[in-house]
C-alpha cells in the first residue's frame, strides 16, 4: 500500500474531532445496546455475543473483527478505552487525518484476526482495546521509521508516559484479551511502516 507525497501533519486543533467522532461512534454503541436491553429487545449479553470475536469460529464469523471494537462490557470499560483513544490518537493524527484512520483500521484487523487465531476457545471478546495499542505501537515505531523531529519526539515521549502499557501485552489479569492487544500493537508498528512507504513517493 503507498500513498502520494503527504500534505503535512493538520493543525493540532483539527485533531480532537476525529478522534471524538471513533469514541463518540462507541458512546452511541454503548447507550443503544444498554437501551434495547432496557426495553427487553436484546440483552448486554446477547449483543455480546453476536458482535464480539468467537476465537476459532468459521471463517464466516470474522466479520466480527470490525463489530467488536464497538462493544464494551460497562462503563468503566467504555470510558477507559475513550481516554486512552482520545490521547494517543490525537497524538497519531499529528502525522494526519489519513494517517489516523490507517492506524485504527489496520489495528483493529490485526487484533480481530489475531484474536480469532490464538485465543481460547469458548470466550468472546469485545472493547477498542486492540485499537489503543495499535495507537501506541505506531507511536513508538513512528520515529525510528521516519527519522523526523516529530516523530522522534512523539515515539520518546510514548515510551516515557505510556511504559506502563507494556504490561498488557503478556498474559497476566483475568478476562483481559492480551491477545488483542498483542496483535494490535502488531498492527499499529506495521502501520507505521506503511505511513513510512508512503511518505516516500519511488519506494516499493
Amino acid at each position: 500500500m503507498s500513498h502520494g507525497p503527504a500534505s503535512g501533519p493538520l493543525p493540532t486543533g483539527r485533531l480532537l474531532p476525529s478522534t471524538l467522532h471513533l469514541v463518540g461512534l462507541l458512546w452511541i454503541v454503548h447507550i443503544l445496546r444498554l437501551a434495547l436491553s432496557f426495553v427487553g429487545l436484546l440483552s448486554r449479553q446477547a449483543s455480546a455475543r453476536i458482535f464480539g470475536i468467537h476465537p476459532g469460529s468459521g471463517v464466516t464469523d470474522l466479520w466480527t473483527v470490525f463489530t467488536a471494537p464497538l462493544v464494551h462490557g460497562d462503563w468503566r470499560h467504555l470510558l477507559g478505552n475513550s481516554v486512552s483513544l482520545l490521547i494517543l490518537g490525537s497524538l497519531v493524527g499529528l502525522q494526519g487525518r489519513g494517517q489516523l484512520w490507517q492506524v485504527s483500521i489496520i489495528s483493529a484487523m490485526a487484533s480481530g484476526v489475531g484474536i480469532w487465531l490464538v485465543a481460547p476457545h469458548n470466550t468472546v471478546h469485545v472493547g477498542a482495546s486492540g485499537i489503543v495499542f495499535g495507537y501506541w505501537g505506531a507511536l513508538l515505531l513512528m520515529g525510528w521509521f521516519q527519522r523526523r523531529p516529530l516523530g522522534i519526539l512523539l515515539s520518546i515521549a510514548c515510551l516515557v508516559l505510556f511504559s506502563e502499557m507494556v504490561v498488557g501485552l503478556f498474559p497476566g489479569a483475568p478476562g483481559v484479551s492480551w491477545q488483542g492487544h498483542l496483535f494490535g500493537f502488531l498492527g499499529g508498528v506495521l502501520a507505521a511502516r506503511l505511513m513510512d512507504h508512503g511518505q516516500r513517493p519511488g519506494e516499493s
